[in-house]
């Protein structure tokens, strides 16, 4: 669910304001409205260091060494300045060294020939120049002809050198190579030279990362909170001659004891109210225990705005049974749930929620998988011992299985929508046209499921065809509202077009859960397969068994994981959140704090 929010606006007299803005920021509640004004360079230049510190951090994170413990003062380093310039140092030294790797092949077969050796050639009048060609395409009689000296032999090719004097015509038909400037010996030199620097910088890379994480970690912090003070500054707006400041800004209402409790010891005049329909209201979401854990997920694709409904504890336990039906195999279910449970004790604690909403997949996935019958790409069916072959579904089955739950999300999606439109609406009339879809499909439904257990429905075609023109007129009635008969008429009938296209090709995406899970299974299926050709009467024949399936079935699960991720996204902000009526467009709550 959404927070609701409250309000508030400020009168400060000029000479108490930088007084009462610290005292506003140790509360760290009010999320402040921003004014449209250009920033200062002071706020541009510290927002670009925050930036930076964050690029850093980011960088030596990656490094995954452990962190020293920081005792007293840490000595003041420029770290990011270094890394920097670090970086591009080892950006040059790369590209230097792949340079350095092409003349040293160049230059290996033929060895040192210094430039002082060429320099003392050409004052003899001698020019040194240099032929390969293939060893069948090498012509003894060029030894007859010329001063020619063979250098080397192989892979297949001559590497020779001609002495020409300075008025000798040379036609030979080999290739002219041009040699670098530098010495063989030299360039391996340099290239020895740019290993052992690379190793330097990797090994400051290295020592920045445990030593300075929490220096950097503070100055960011110190300057966040500066900045945001700037900011808060600048998005006041003097009043009465620039005497009084003017501050607005948004609180949970669930704060608002203790920031009036705060407000009434300081010299301040202020005002709150409730939001209004032109408000862009900041969104904080409250969810219980198991909600929360997927709200990164709809982070992902947008904030609903402050009107709507916050859908995420209406997609997690669908998001949850999708994962699982791509997945579906049990026993990879039971190591993502093993596996996720043992690294969450060993992670940050702001990684403990994604650890544990992994978890969650991962049992969905083992619950499924005992539905499809699967157990590290083995059929369960199979299994004389397995007791469980009653809750197995045949890929028929399974295929139904999975329109149905889209079919009944797309429904359920419909139910949301209609809140939302009374919610946002402020009326019943503003839902009609949705809840006119939702009898028409309980209408068809209802008649369709009683003609398959048999029962005949003739005797009842009133209450259905009462059911069908009730939904119908609603539809295109209420389509518009806020419009004349005519124009919300038109509008219905525009609404059916793209109810009736959209609708199937919504059922139709809901396929891909059946296809995924049996991908899944196929593909674990062949690895033992595989595996299994390998074993025979000696020991030894285990050993490429199980290199095979951990190597396979590793990828399997990689690659089912990935698209269980995936495509339950796709079902859920494209198919889901469209039958839910979403608009999104909300930002989120940042409170003004230390």
């Amino acid at each position: 669910m959404i927070t609701p929010m409250i309000k508030y606006s400020f009168l400060i007299y000029h000479k108490d304001y930088i007084p009462f803005l610290e005292h506003l920021q140790e509360q760290g509640v009010l999320h402040i409205i921003e004014k449209k004004k250009e920033i200062d360079d002071n706020i541009k230049s510290s927002l670009h260091q925050i930036s930076e510190i964050n690029k850093t951090l980011k960088f030596l994170e990656k490094r995954g060494q452990e962190e020293q413990e920081v005792k007293g003062k840490q000595e003041e380093v420029p770290v990011v300045e270094n890394v920097k310039k670090l970086i591009t140092e080892l950006s040059e030294i790369e590209q230097d060294q792949s340079s350095l790797n092409k003349d040293i092949q160049k230059a290996g077969p033929w060895g040192d020939f210094t430039p002082e050796m060429k320099e003392k050639m050409a004052e003899l009048n001698i020019k040194l120049r240099f032929f390969e060609c293939s060893e069948k395409n090498f012509n003894e009689q060029w030894n007859e002809d010329y001063y020619l000296q063979i250098i080397n032999r192989q892979h297949g090719k001559v590497y020779f050198v001609v002495f020409q004097q300075s008025d000798e015509e040379i036609t030979i038909d080999a290739e002219e190579i041009k040699l670098p400037e530098e010495p063989l010996s030299q360039l391996l030199k340099k290239r020895e030279e740019n290993k052992k620097r690379v190793e330097e910088i990797q090994a400051t890379f290295d020592e920045y990362a445990a030593k300075y994480q929490h220096q950097l970690r503070e100055k960011r912090h110190k300057l966040q909170n500066k900045t945001d003070f700037e900011l808060a500054i600048n998005h006041t707006e003097k009043q009465a001659e620039e005497k009084v400041m003017l501050l607005e800004g948004w609180i949970p209402e669930e704060k608002k004891a203790d920031l009036e409790k705060f407000l009434d010891k300081q010299d301040v005049y202020y005002i709150s109210s409730k939001p209004s329909d032109e408000d862009k209201v900041p969104i904080k979401l409250k969810n219980n225990k198991f909600s929360r854990l997927f709200e990164p997920i709809s982070d992902l694709f947008d904030m609903p705005d402050y009107k709507e409904l916050d859908l995420t504890p209406f997609f997690a336990p669908f998001f949850m049974m999708f994962f699982g039906f791509c997945v579906g195999d049990t026993g990879y279910g039971l190591l993502i749930l093993i596996g996720t449970l043992i690294f969450r004790q060993k992670v940050k604690k702001s990684m403990k929620p994604l650890f544990t909403l992994a978890a969650v997949l991962g049992g969905a996935t083992v619950i499924m998988g005992l539905i499809s019958g699967t157990f590290f790409g083995v059929s369960l069916i199979n299994v004389q011992a397995y007791p469980l072959k009653d809750i197995i579904l045949e890929p028929l089955q399974l295929f139904w299985f999975s329109i149905a739950v889209g079919g009944l999300q797309i429904f359920y999606g419909m139910f949301i929508k209609t809140a939302n439109q009374i919610r946002e609406g402020g009326s019943l009339k503003y839902g009609l046209s949705t809840i006119g879809w939702i009898l028409l499909v309980l209408t068809f439904g209802t008649f369709i499921g009683l003609e398959q257990i048999g029962i005949d429905t003739e005797s009842f075609s009133i209450i259905k065809n009462i059911g069908l023109g009730i939904s119908v007129a609603m539809i295109l009635l209420f389509a518009n509202p806020e419009k004349n008969m005519i124009v919300s008429v038109f509008s219905g009938l525009y609404d059916v077009y793209n109810m009736v296209t959209g609708v199937f090709g919504d059922l139709l995406s809901y396929i891909r859960l059946f296809a995924l899970g049996i991908s899944s299974a196929i593909l674990g299926l062949v690895f033992n397969q595989i595996a299994a050709q390998f074993l025979g009467g000696s020991f030894l024949s285990y050993i490429p068994f199980i290199i095979i399936l951990i190597i396979g079935h590793g990828l399997n699960i990689f690659m089912a994981a990935l698209g269980a991720f995936v495509h339950p996204l796709r079902l859920t902000f494209v198919e889901f959140y469209k039958n839910a009526g979403f608009t999104g467009g909300g930002k989120k709550y940042k409170p003004f704090s230390k």
